[in-house]
């Protein structure tokens, strides 16, 4: 039997999927991301751990998913490198879908909590969750959602899949589905559903119960599953690759042309990278190598992938690309940024990554927020604001105002006290007696508490004793009384919890009655008699008990974003890589913190590709992405989210370069 023949009938034995599917995936990867492979992505591996989860253990409202030949309805599974899609059976299709998608009714939520649904471009469902990247490709239509829907509206259940934001209780129920997870369970789920041939109805419903096993899921022939360069991909694979700035002087090329060159080269593509050696940021720098080799090692245990410096001669440069062609697969050419001499490479390389840095203004238009809190609730943070926009006034007598400034005098002075060994002397500042009243509590020291310091009192004692002529000097009629008083006055705070600055509970709720006397005219029109009687005291009140009364709230208030029309997008892009050559460019969106939309991503991606560019990619914040040019190290690990969004950057590049036709 061949190799493609066996791979494609092990990989067949894993999936439960069709013969033409496996042998795509084969015949697009081989071996060289594993032929069954695990999602390394965190975030994408909580999301497939859930959706099993919840086929699993439904709602009691909808009972076991009864697919007596199927384990939980799914016929087979396409696991990709880092993407999915299922393929439920057409028999039991709506069954399926109504235990996977969100519904509601009075017994709570049924299916996965914030999944969310939309049709792809194929016609396949795709479904993903409210503000995060991870998705899954589910083999229905929308006809077979609409089946679904109607079938959720006549069991009184109102589907929640298609609303834009979070329905009460949905974040709350995913945080605690996931947070359950023991340590390596969402593995162990996330790789179940991604193997459906190994599993059958018996030990499918047990998973009701438990997680699945490792040895369930180790299927036959498990050595043979693990990545290696076999296949066909090695032979399709070669070209020069450009990494370069789209639009004047982009920070994370070098960045992105390491994060790339590593992924291929863990696949077992050979990798030449190219870069200029007066670059600081690179690991290319004479400075970083050793030996006269022309070319080097760049990361011990990662053999295909190795480096050599670009010369500052353009001819010179050009003839360095030429060997490295003929030496490796791929040869990537960071060209850095405008400082330096080589973006010209990018004129004749095969493909060009054009680097653009990620801003969320470009993506997202505006926010628009559902505040779905109770009344009362919203009336509090109405009259929050009112108490922000109109002050009360308090008039403070004299000899408040001298408390307060000895108060601040003493917390400084103790904190000072520290430094008296290092000959460092404390000198009051008189003049802050005129600034109280703009004083920020917040810049203001400390006191222990006073049954933590027993040498409070006696400090007292002697701060007072310190300030006593300087004091009588100054405020000769306010001295001598405000100073006897003061030292019980500043105990009897500080028992209380209360640090200099803040005011006392009584002085707080005088100023929120005052507010509330104010505006209630405007508040019993804008809310009615009744909620302003009923809850308008607990908000005056609420300082002094310290009672956070909005927190408990906060999940309750969305915040959704207006996508930028895909077009606009587009050209926007377009029109930062003006210079650069269309028909071989990748824009590369470096540093995105995960809240690009994936339907927004994909059609930037088709109006690029209309534009006769080659698509659009992007690049997540990640903090070992940061580090990468300084710790070359990580470019071996084969696991985690960096390792995870390198895969997915590379075989976006080897569809490219493959379906160009170099040889």
């Amino acid at each position: 039997m061949s190799t493609e023949r066996h791979a494609v009938r092990l990989r067949r034995q894993y999936t439960g999927e069709g013969h033409q599917a496996a042998l795509a995936f084969y015949r697009r990867h081989g071996m060289h991301f594993g032929l069954v492979p695990d999602t390394h992505d965190p975030q994408q591996q909580a999301f497939e751990a859930a959706v099993l989860h919840t086929l699993a253990r439904p709602h009691p409202a909808l009972g076991p998913l009864h697919t007596p030949d199927l384990p939980l309805g799914l016929a087979a599974a396409s696991p990709g490198v880092e993407s999915l899609v299922l393929w439920p059976h057409p028999d039991h299709l709506t069954n399926f879908l109504l235990h996977l998608l969100p519904t509601r009714a009075d017994d709570g939520i049924a299916g996965l909590p914030a999944l969310r649904a939309a049709t792809g471009p194929y016609q396949d469902l795709v479904v993903h969750l409210v503000g995060r990247a991870a998705r899954i490709t589910v083999r229905a239509t929308g006809a077979d959602v609409e089946r679904a829907r109607a079938a959720a509206r006549a069991a009184g259940r109102e589907p929640l899949w298609d609303q834009a934001a979070p329905a009460l209780g949905e974040r709350h129920a995913w945080s605690t589905l996931v947070g359950a997870f023991a340590p390596g369970e969402a593995q162990m789920w996330s790789r179940a559903l991604r193997r459906p041939g190994l599993a059958n109805p018996t030990t499918s419903a047990e998973w009701a119960g438990r997680a699945p096993s490792a040895g369930e899921l180790e299927g036959p022939k498990p050595h043979q599953l693990l990545p290696r360069p076999v296949g066909p991909l090695a032979d399709k694979i070669r070209g020069t690759v450009a990494v370069t700035p789209a639009g004047g002087r982009v920070g994370g090329c070098t960045t992105v042309a390491l994060h790339l060159a590593g992924a291929l080269a863990r696949s077992g593509t050979r990798v030449v990278i190219l870069a200029d050696g007066k670059d600081a940021a690179s690991e290319l720098t004479p400075d970083r190598r050793s030996g006269s080799a022309l070319w080097y090692d760049l990361v011990p245990g990662l053999p295909a992938l190795r480096g050599a410096v670009l010369p500052d001669d353009r001819e010179e440069a050009r003839a360095l690309v030429e060997r490295a062609r003929a030496h490796a697969d791929v040869v990537i050419v960071d060209t850095s940024n405008g400082s330096y001499p080589h973006l010209y490479l990018a004129q004749t390389a095969d493909l060009v990554l054009a680097v653009t840095r990620y801003d969320q203004r470009h993506w997202i238009a505006d926010t628009e927020t559902i505040d779905r809190r109770p009344e009362h609730v919203r009336m509090w943070a109405w009259l929050d604001q009112q108490h922000l926009q109109r002050p009360p006034t308090r008039e403070v007598s004299p000899q408040e105002l001298m408390l307060t400034f000895l108060d601040v005098l003493f917390a400084d002075w103790v904190g000072a006290r520290e430094w008296e060994d290092a000959g460092v002397y404390w000198e009051p500042d008189w003049g802050l007696m005129d600034e109280l009243l703009d004083l920020d509590v917040r810049d203001i020291q400390e006191l222990p508490a006073e049954n933590e310091e027993a040498a409070l009192d006696r400090w007292r004692a002697e701060f007072i004793t310190a300030l006593d002529a300087e004091g009588t000097r100054r405020y000769p009629q306010l001295w001598q009384q405000t100073a006897a008083a003061w030292s019980e006055h500043n105990r009897r705070r500080n028992r209380a919890g209360l640090q200099a600055g803040d005011p006392e509970p009584a002085v707080v709720n005088a100023l929120r009655q005052e507010v509330l006397a104010t505006v209630e005219t405007e508040a019993i029109a804008r809310w009615g008699a009744d909620l302003w009687q009923e809850h308008r005291l607990q908000w005056a009140i609420r300082a002094a008990d310290d009672e956070p009364l909005l927190a408990p709230y906060e999940d309750l208030i969305e915040h959704l974003a207006v996508l930028r029309p895909v077009g606009d997008i587009a050209d926007r892009l377009l029109k930062a890589a003006h210079d650069l050559p269309t028909t071989r460019l990748l824009v590369t969106v470096n540093r995105v913190h995960g809240d690009i939309d994936p339907q927004q991503l994909a059609g930037v991606d088709s109006a690029l590709r209309e534009h006769g560019a080659r698509g659009v990619t992007f690049v997540p914040r990640l903090p070992e992405l940061r580090e990468l040019p300084w710790q070359m190290a990580g470019l071996a690990a084969t696991d985690g989210a960096q390792a995870a969004a390198g895969a997915r950057l590379a075989v976006t590049v080897a569809d490219l370069l493959s379906t160009a036709g170099h040889s």
